[in-house]
């Protein structure tokens, strides 16, 4: 049977040797110069194929398309979209979330329209399978209820699965019961009572959180039936009654895990020999949805190497070709990757992207910006410090020198003094009520407005000045940072200003940092941290727990650069020196991102390390417990 075109162009000339070339290949063309006749033409039917230009006169391409696709025969008519004006990455992404697979830009060549003219009319001859169906409606954002032949309705909002309608069936009460958690004489008294699965909680029968968690797991075993088989399944626009507790799935995540459970039924050798001569290459969708899967570390490092350059067969040429081949059929399923004929561009993010999660470890360099530091400060000032003291022969109050002078003053002798000696005391005559009075008296002084009128540099001295006034005044007014400095203070007499003493300092620094850590005060863990680290930056121990201070800091909790310089430092760290908290600080961040893979893969290397590292430790229990609650009962078929 002729495949019946309609082709609404508007520029003559074109439309003319448009309808010779399709005619000439056995289509019938129906022509129309604007949006109106197309839509006029369109209502005839028996349309096979809409060849649409988006700048027509009178309705636009967009108005005609979005008209057509309210009609029961326009839902899923195949579209080609030409255009010369709507150029680039996110009008094509706007085309497919009308259901447009082809988004040709003028010019083109004829046999690439010809190509895209097989490839709809193809598509169209066979019904989606339930897969394509649901990636299709999680594409254009659809809401409406899935249903899979035989299996309890999905309730989907905004393209992601949501809930699912119970109601007067049997499948979650016997789900349930399998699972030990409803016994199974109640099986048919609850589906037969036409009641919604929130009575089960209302009986007394299951908790609310219980009934979230199962219902979380009923509705992932359901979606992932999708993988299982090839047809019985619809889409409707209308949302049935919502049966709370809802449990809304992230889509591109179930899939990804679920590929790898039909290994079994997936020829691999097939795909690979079809798809061989292929390049992938990103699309826009990948940046759309990467960021919501968490990736194993071998796909991870897969995917680092997809240029649109290298061909499929030279991606797949060693090592597990058999889960490479899984791997991109997942990627080409939700269109994240294009599988050209030739070497092509590959997208770019058409968004403010801030951070590929999915890339290797290696990738993430220590070029960060690394801690402040002031030697470079010291070194300016010290000539004009030395003069400023020089001949005083007894100390001068900030009110007889002035406050630069006083500022200047103080910062040449802090590096001369312990802690003790900063406020005037000793270890003998210590106590905390006169550590408090000497604290505030040593910092009064230092008034905010007085701060304005000091120059940029002197004034980095005095803000430099009170973050040591504070490490002492926190460090000392604690019992167990105390007695952790007073053991370093007594452990060997130095000399001051001397390599001794800063290795001395630095150990000092990094002790009362693993104790604020320890007693969850991360702000002075920081500043404690990067002193030591700024006089031992070679110092693996320095590096990594730095890095951990800057992480865990609050402070820090939406500043992107704080997180990029603690990856960096952790990078560092690791070129000094293996230590096991290296990788332990590593796996905690990349767990947080929802990297299980490979959090759990430096959590093993820190206790190949260390074999006692308890942060290690309770990370791998964490992801086991995690893994354990998503995956018991789930999935039984796929994963066994």
């Amino acid at each position: 049977m002729t495949a019946r075109i309609l082709l609404a162009e508007d520029n003559g000339p074109l439309a003319a040797a448009l309808e010779r070339l399709l005619t000439s290949r056995g289509f019938a063309v129906l022509m129309a110069e604007n949006g109106v006749e197309a839509l006029r033409k369109f209502a005839g039917g028996g349309i096979d194929l809409l060849v649409l230009d988006l700048r027509l006169p009178g309705l636009n391409g967009i108005e005609v398309l979005r008209k057509i696709r309210l009609t029961p025969a326009g839902a899923k008519l195949p579209v080609i979209i030409m255009t010369g004006v709507y150029r680039g990455e996110k009008y094509a992404l706007a085309a497919r979330r009308l259901g447009v697979e082809h988004y040709l830009e003028k010019p083109f060549r004829t046999d690439t329209l010809l190509e895209a003219v097989t490839s709809a009319l193809r598509g169209a001859s066979s019904p989606p399978s339930p897969l394509e169906q649901l990636i299709a409606i999680y594409h254009q954002g659809k809401s409406g209820t899935f249903t899979i032949a035989g299996h309890p309705p999905i309730v989907i909002l905004n393209g992601e699965p949501l809930t699912f309608v119970s109601r007067g069936r049997r499948e979650f009460p016997l789900f349930l019961a399998t699972r030990g958690k409803l016994p199974r004489e109640r099986v048919d008294i609850l589906s037969q009572s036409g009641e919604e699965h929130l009575f089960l909680t209302r009986t007394g029968l299951l908790t609310y959180d219980d009934l979230a968690e199962e219902s979380r797991q009923f509705l992932t075993q359901l979606l992932a039936s999708v993988l299982d088989t090839d047809g019985g399944s619809e889409f409707t626009d209308a949302l049935p009654k919502l049966e709370p507790p809802l449990t809304p799935l992230c889509l591109p995540r179930l899939l990804y895990e679920a590929n790898r459970g039909l290994s079994s039924r997936f020829d691999w050798e097939t795909f690979l020999e079809r798809n061989g001569a292929y390049y992938p290459a990103r699309t826009p969708l990948f940046y759309w949805q990467a960021n919501f899967i968490s990736m194993r570390e071998e796909d991870i490092r897969l995917l680092a190497r997809v240029n649109g350059k290298t061909t499929l067969a030279e991606l797949t040429g060693s090592g597990d070709r058999h889960g490479a081949a899984l791997f991109f059929r997942f990627l080409h399923a939700l269109g994240m990757i294009e599988l050209a004929p030739a070497p092509t561009e590959e997208a770019s993010p058409d968004f403010p992207l801030e951070y590929q999660f999915n890339r290797p470890l290696e990738a993430e360099s220590a070029s960060q910006e690394s801690p402040v530091q002031f030697d470079d400060l010291v070194e300016e000032m010290a000539g004009k410090v030395d003069l400023e003291v020089q001949g005083m022969d007894a100390p001068l109050s900030s009110a007889e020198i002035g406050f630069e002078q006083a500022v200047l003053r103080d910062y040449s002798q802090l590096n001369e003094k312990n802690y003790y000696e900063i406020f005037g005391l000793t270890q003998g005559d210590f106590s905390f009520q006169a550590l408090k009075e000497a604290y505030f008296d040593a910092t009064r002084r230092y008034d905010p407005e007085k701060f304005m009128e000091l120059a940029g540099n002197v004034q980095a001295m005095a803000q430099e000045i009170l973050s040591v006034y504070a490490h002492a005044y926190n460090t000392l007014s604690n019992v167990v940072a105390k007695e952790r400095y007073d053991e370093l203070l007594n452990s060997e007499k130095v000399g001051l200003g001397g390599q001794q003493d800063d290795a001395l300092q630095a150990q000092i620094q990094f002790q009362s940092g693993k104790v604020f850590l320890d007693m969850g005060e991360y702000e002075n863990a920081e500043k404690a941290l990067n002193d030591a680290y700024t006089l031992e930056p070679d110092d693996p121990d320095h590096c990594a727990f730095l890095a951990w201070a800057i992480y865990r800091n609050p402070a820090n909790r939406s500043s992107q650069t704080a997180r990029e310089k603690a990856r960096g430092l952790l990078v560092k760290a690791m070129q000094y020196g293996k230590i096991s908290e290296t990788f332990s600080f590593r796996g905690w961040m990349l767990l947080d991102e929802g990297r299980d893979g490979l959090a759990e893969g430096e959590f093993q290397k820190a206790l190949r390390t260390n074999p006692g590292d308890r942060l290690a430790q309770k990370g791998l229990r964490q992801i086991a417990e995690q893994r354990e609650g998503e995956k018991r009962g789930l999935l039984k078929r796929f994963f066994g």
